[in-house]
């Protein structure tokens, strides 16, 4: 993590690296670094978000730390910045504000930048010793956003794939933290398909990879069902979270019901915004 936090301080330049220094935050407390054209630095910590100077970012200095960021190679990060955000170099990853350009109503390219949201990652090596009992025969972890959810599915990966084949199918290059086809996290043994989307590479990886596990984030679309009930018929447990502030929110969600009946999961742990797993129950459980 401090390495990941140096390489990312020395990307942004030193204007904005010094800034973000001068706060005198540990690295492992900071959540998310915030750039907004015409207004100063935002840290996001586990204790409060706050302005850390007065100096505003001007639209040019925030594409200037843009193109540092994607290495001066804007073009070879397309796909991303189509898809509204880059992974830096650490599995930073940074959401991007501008104005999205559509060629037949699909976004081609992001332009204008105007801010930049860098999500600090954090590896916490034991964090999930209390999930992974549950994980066998599926477990969806649930919480709100910033709730540790991705943490504690870098570390299930870590945990389980001493024993088991594990595949972690990385959509958004948030759980693996991968730089040039290398996890920049400790995944174990884990396999990872980069980029895929859910769908594609829970099917892919039931088909060709033989895993045992399968890992993703952001479960919970109905292509993600298909894909997860196609892999369960092979015998493959599925581990994976979903955006949710409780049970009630949870059970609102259109595609909770399909799971449900499913059975995709025999366990849902539930997190809250301090980053704590306050209950573990059977899905069985839940009422629909």
């Amino acid at each position: 993590m401090e390495n990941s936090f140096k390489k990312l301080m020395l990307r942004i330049g030193k204007n904005a690296a010094d800034a973000v220094l001068s706060a005198k935050v540990m690295p492992e407390d900071i959540r998310e670094i915030r750039f907004c054209v015409n207004k100063p630095i935002q840290l996001v910590t586990n204790q409060k978000n706050f302005y850390i100077n007065e100096k505003a970012f001007s639209i040019g200095e925030i594409q200037d730390i843009f193109a540092a960021l994607c290495e001066y190679s804007v073009h070879t990060y397309k796909n991303e910045i189509c898809e509204g955000f880059i992974t830096a170099e650490g599995g930073c990853r940074i959401g991007i504000c501008g104005t999205a350009v559509y060629e037949n109503g699909k976004i081609i390219n992001i332009k204008d930048i105007s801010g930049l949201n860098i999500r600090i990652p954090h590896e916490i090596i034991g964090a999930a010793n209390k999930l992974v009992p549950y994980s066998e025969h599926g477990l969806l972890i649930t919480g709100p956003p910033c709730s540790g959810k991705t943490t504690l599915l870098r570390d299930i990966a870590r945990q389980k794939s001493i024993s088991e084949h594990v595949v972690i199918v990385d959509e958004r290059t948030e759980i693996a933290g991968t730089y040039r086809g290398i996890p920049s996290f400790d995944v174990g043994n884990s396999s990872v398909l980069n980029g895929f989307s859910k769908s594609d590479g829970i099917a892919v990886a039931a088909r060709s990879m033989a895993p045992d596990c399968i890992i993703c984030d952001e479960f919970g679309g109905e292509n993600d069902i298909s894909s997860a009930l196609f892999a369960m018929k092979s015998g493959v447990d599925i581990v994976a979270s979903i955006h949710a502030s409780d049970k009630e929110d949870l059970i609102t969600k259109p595609s909770f019901e399909r799971i449900i009946k499913n059975g995709i999961f025999e366990h849902i742990a539930f997190l809250n915004k301090k980053c704590e797993i306050y209950e573990i129950i059977k899905t069985k459980e839940l009422c629909i």
